[in-house]
């Protein structure tokens, strides 16, 4: 059993939001000492459910999104690892790919209203 394009949908919008939650809170710290940026990362997980796809239709609403400390960046002298143009293409990316996703679940949800209603509204 694989699993419905409005499923897979949805559960990339729950990571996209879980995404531009933690990067708005980074933009929110960018002056606060000792603060460390956050990534999200769930499109890992979200593949993984997909490629196991199987009757254990629970796989998909467990891929959850992992928050983590972003290691990569060095923190400024005061301890604090954002960099605001990081984040704000973080955001500018994360909104992109939400509102996407959100106009393809959309028009699939459109699609299922006129397949019901035989076309007639």
């Amino acid at each position: 059993m694989s699993y419905s394009v409005t499923s897979i949908l949805q559960a990339a919008l729950r990571g996209l939001n879980v995404r531009q939650t933690w990067v708005a809170d980074n933009i929110a710290n960018a002056d606060t000492p000792g603060y460390k940026a956050r990534r999200v990362r769930f499109e890992d997980q979200l593949r993984r459910a997909i490629r196991e796809a199987s009757d254990d239709t629970s796989l998909l609403s467990r891929a959850r999104a992992v928050v983590e400390t972003d290691s990569t960046r060095s923190g400024t002298m005061d301890g604090n690892s954002v960099d605001l143009d990081q984040e704000l293409l973080a955001m500018t990316d994360t909104t992109m790919r939400y509102n996407a996703v959100a106009q393809a679940l959309s028009e699939r949800i459109a699609l299922y209203r006129s397949v019901i209603t035989d076309g007639r509204g």
